[in-house]
């Protein structure tokens, strides 16, 4: 009896454990701009964020509160360096790191 509740309880543990990770997977609306690893959340231009990506630095996003989050498509992003953008990214935050499934200039933030 006792080795029945045991797998019970593991079992609705595990659902619950496969449920929170599909809340987490939801797509956020996020505006920020599009910087580099190296200057991060510098505001610079897309000149200096070109420069710096054709370096070696990767293509980050910075958010309005100014944490720099890694991308993981970055070629989603490459034609939006130095640019305020408002995108629409499913969120890692364990890793700091998105993946962003939707990109465009903010024409608010101009």
């Amino acid at each position: 009896m006792k080795l029945i509740r045991y797998v019970a309880c593991v079992l609705a543990f595990g659902s619950m454990t496969v449920f929170a990770g599909a809340q987490s997977a939801k797509a956020h609306k996020m505006t920020g701009w599009i910087s580099d690893s190296h200057c991060g959340a510098a505001k610079h231009d897309a000149a200096c964020v070109k420069k710096c990506i054709n370096g070696g630095s990767k293509a980050v996003f910075v958010d309005k509160d100014k944490k720099v989050w890694q991308i993981d498509n970055a070629d989603a992003v490459s034609n939006y360096y130095g640019d305020h953008v408002k995108v629409k990214a499913t969120v890692d935050s364990a890793n700091d790191s998105i993946h962003v499934d939707k990109v465009a200039k903010d024409s608010s933030a101009m």
